[in-house]
């Protein structure tokens, strides 16, 4: 009953956003346990981070999609008398990792050795000009903006143990980039699937391939997870890397239907009919996802 009523209160305070109260203020926050938040991404267009609650401090799943959304989670976190200990990083893009400096120092930023790897390469100023671009409001919280690498990095998984908490980070190799992770944790059933996980969205498969995707949904559904956080859309289930695992199959079926009818590269994106994902979201991926399914089956 005490530890039920200390979650109610961290996430009345939590959800006062510095002393703001209005339902448009509190939206993106979604609870899903008494110690986990969700800040989802706006319009489901943007992407989601985490917020996990331990008694050492807070640990952050991403950054937000851009600074303006960093700022709102970490002025959301003011009234709290706990401190953000680490910001894991789901992947090396951008749209999770532009606001880290808003938490680092003194939050130690986790990320999977090839992300810290592609971010040491990055150019910050064509970082930075990506989020003007994308978010007008991202302009102010871009002031002080600098590139921060991440601290503690990992190969294959790394655990966390704050306080009686369990937070894991496993490695997703080949699915978007080289460096996506997740995060779970065990306790309470709760996974993060980070930029590899979308739901009710077209997938961007970046630099990684189906097949890379179709290993790291297996992996993650072996878990048995009971909420799935994916790095855009809703907050799902189980069913949910379901039907994304199915999503990848069609489009691999899709794709070889056409090749073996003897369409190239330019007669399979015309022809692809994928009518049961039409309302999905992100449609301007699919081509960019049908063009490097095309060259993964077609081999070497």
């Amino acid at each position: 009953m005490r530890s039920a009523r200390r979650a109610a209160i961290w996430v009345a305070c939590l959800l006062a956003v510095s002393g703001a109260a209005s339902a448009q203020d509190l939206s993106p926050f979604l609870q899903v346990s008494p110690s986990v938040l969700v800040y989802l991404g706006q319009d489901g267009d943007r992407a989601n981070a985490g917020i996990i609650r331990t008694p050492l401090g807070y640990v952050l799943v991403d950054a937000g999609e851009t600074p303006a959304d960093s700022e709102r989670l970490r002025r959301a976190l003011l009234p709290s008398r706990l401190d953000v200990r680490y910001l894991i990083l789901t992947e090396p893009r951008p749209d999770r990792s532009l606001g880290a400096f808003l938490f680092s120092p003194p939050a130690v930023l986790i990320a999977h050795a090839a992300t810290r790897a592609a971010l040491a390469e990055a150019d910050p100023r064509a970082h930075a000009a990506l989020a003007a671009a994308r978010s007008p409001d991202a302009g102010e919280a871009l002031r002080g903006y600098r590139m921060v690498l991440p601290d503690l990095t990992f190969t294959d998984a790394l655990t966390l143990f704050l306080g009686g908490v369990e937070v894991r980070v496993l490695h997703l190799p080949e699915a978007r980039t080289q460096g996506d992770a997740a995060v779970w944790l065990p306790q309470e059933r709760i996974l993060f699937g980070g930029g590899a996980v979308k739901f009710r969205r077209h997938l961007d498969l970046g630099d990684g391939g189906s097949g890379g995707v179709l290993t790291a949904l297996d992996r993650l559904a072996a878990l048995a997870p009971r909420v799935v956080v994916p790095g855009r859309g809703p907050v799902g289930g189980p069913e949910d890397l379901g039907a994304l695992r199915q999503y990848v199959l069609d489009l691999r079926a899709e794709v070889r239907r056409l090749r073996a009818a003897g369409h190239d590269l330019a007669g399979t994106l015309r022809q692809a009919r994928l009518p049961a994902y039409d309302a999905w979201a992100g449609g301007e991926a699919l081509p960019r996802t049908l063009r490097r399914i095309y060259r993964e089956l077609a081999g070497p």
